[in-house]
C-alpha cells in the first residue's frame, strides 16, 4: 500500500495549504466586517423575490468599466476564499455571500435570496453590524 503522507506532492500541498489557510482566515477577520459595515441596511431587500430587482446598467465611462472589472475580480477572490473557508478556518458562507454581492452574473438575485433566507446568515451579518455600531439589516419577509 502506498502512503500519501510521505509523498512529495502531499508535502508540497501541505506547505501551501497551511499559509493559505492562515492568510484567508486573517484577511476574512478584517475584510468581512469592513464590507458588512459599508453595506446599506436595505441592500438585501433588493434581492427578495417580491422586491424590485437590482438595475443592470451598462458602464458608461472607461472608469465605470474599470470599476466593474475590479469589483468582479474582488468578488471572484472573495467567493473562492469563502469556498476554501468552508473546509478551513474562516467565515465561509459570509465570505461567499459578500463575494456574490460584488459579482455581476445572471441568476444573482435568486442565489442571494436563497442565501439570505438562512437564519444563521442573517444572525451573523446582524451581529457583525452591531459590533461595528451599525443598524441591523432590513431583511425580506420569509415566504415559507
Amino acid at each position: 500500500m502506498v502512503s500519501l503522507t510521505g509523498s512529495p506532492v502531499f508535502k508540497t500541498l501541505l506547505q501551501w495549504l497551511v499559509p493559505v489557510s492562515i492568510l484567508t482566515f486573517l484577511v476574512s477577520l478584517g475584510l468581512i466586517p469592513w464590507i458588512v459595515g459599508r453595506l446599506s441596511e436595505t441592500c438585501f431587500l433588493r434581492f427578495s423575490s417580491t422586491g424590485a430587482s437590482p438595475q443592470q446598467r451598462e458602464p458608461k465611462t472607461f472608469a465605470a468599466l474599470v470599476f466593474l472589472f475590479l469589483r468582479n475580480i474582488l468578488g471572484i477572490l472573495l467567493f473562492l476564499a469563502g469556498f476554501v473557508m468552508l473546509f478551513l478556518p474562516g467565515q465561509g458562507l459570509l465570505t461567499i455571500l459578500i463575494g456574490l454581492l460584488l459579482l455581476s452574473f445572471p441568476g444573482k438575485q435568486k442565489l442571494i435570496h436563497f442565501l439570505v433566507r438562512k437564519q444563521m446568515i442573517r444572525q451573523s451579518l446582524d451581529w457583525i453590524r452591531k459590533k461595528r455600531g451599525k443598524t441591523p439589516f432590513q431583511w425580506p419577509e420569509l415566504d415559507e
